[in-house]
This record gives C-alpha cells, sequence and structure tokens, in this order.
C-alpha cells in the first residue's frame, strides 16, 4: 500500500514535470529569441532609389543564401508591403507575392543553389528595407 502510493505520487510528480517543460519550450519556440536563434540570414537593404510607373527597382542584398531544407521563408520586418526576388545564375528569378507588412513568405524546392536576394518595395529613396530569411518553413508573423 505504502509502495503504491510512493509510485502514485513519482508518476503525478513525472508528469507535471513533463507538463512544465512542454510549456517552457512551447513559449520559447514563439519566442523572438528562437527565432533569432534560427535566423541564417538578414537581407537587409536600403532602397538604392524609388520606383516610378516606368522602373521597377529591385535592390540587392550582399547575403548568398542556400537551403538546406528546399524551403526558404522570408519575413517582412517593415510596416509596408515588400516582394522579394531570389536571383540564381542559370536559373530562372523566382518572385514572391506581395509580403505584407510584418508577414512572411516561403519559397518552395530551392534545394542545392546559392541565391542573391533582392527586394522591392514602394518606398522612397535611402529607406531601411528589413527582411529576414530562415531555412525552412517558419511562417510566424513578426512582432516588434
Amino acid at each position: 500500500m505504502v509502495v503504491k502510493k510512493k509510485v502514485t505520487i513519482a508518476f503525478v510528480i513525472i508528469g507535471i514535470l513533463a507538463i512544465s517543460t512542454m510549456i517552457i519550450f512551447s513559449t520559447y519556440k514563439s519566442s523572438e529569441a528562437y527565432r533569432k536563434a534560427k535566423t541564417k540570414w538578414e537581407c537587409s537593404v536600403v532602397c538604392a532609389e524609388k520606383s516610378t510607373p516606368d522602373s521597377y527597382v529591385i535592390t540587392y542584398s550582399d547575403a548568398k543564401i542556400l537551403s538546406n531544407t528546399g524551403v526558404l521563408t522570408v519575413q517582412n520586418r517593415n510596416d509596408f508591403d515588400i516582394t522579394v526576388h531570389l536571383l540564381c545564375e542559370g536559373k530562372q528569378e523566382l518572385v514572391s507575392d506581395s509580403i505584407p507588412a510584418g508577414g512572411c513568405y516561403s519559397f518552395q524546392n530551392v534545394t542545392d543553389k546559392e541565391y542573391t536576394v533582392g527586394i522591392h518595395a514602394e518606398v522612397d529613396e535611402n529607406t531601411d528595407i528589413k527582411a529576414f530569411v530562415y531555412d525552412g518553413k517558419d511562417t510566424e508573423p513578426f512582432t516588434r
């Protein structure tokens, strides 16, 4: 009887510890610290030139990105929409849909090739455009 009580208490304690660990891990996975730890590339740029009806300006980042998972996710860290272009020598340029402020876009099937990131936004010249790229699908919106 005493042994049965001790075993029950042990299982309850182990259960509480397991649940606590899952809650802590879940909270960490949704935190900005976790996102920063997963960040592969910061592809932020300064808008080179304002777009006009006659010219669509893409500013290319110095970052070279390569996916191991086959998916690259771009996170828009601005308060305006952006469009992202992935350029790879010998391949057709990949272009995202318009990524809303704080939103994400995932490029599929991008393995084994190195890409240069280009960003377009309808902003004035010299405006900072912030974008982060993750290897894999990570579509949690950016919150300040």
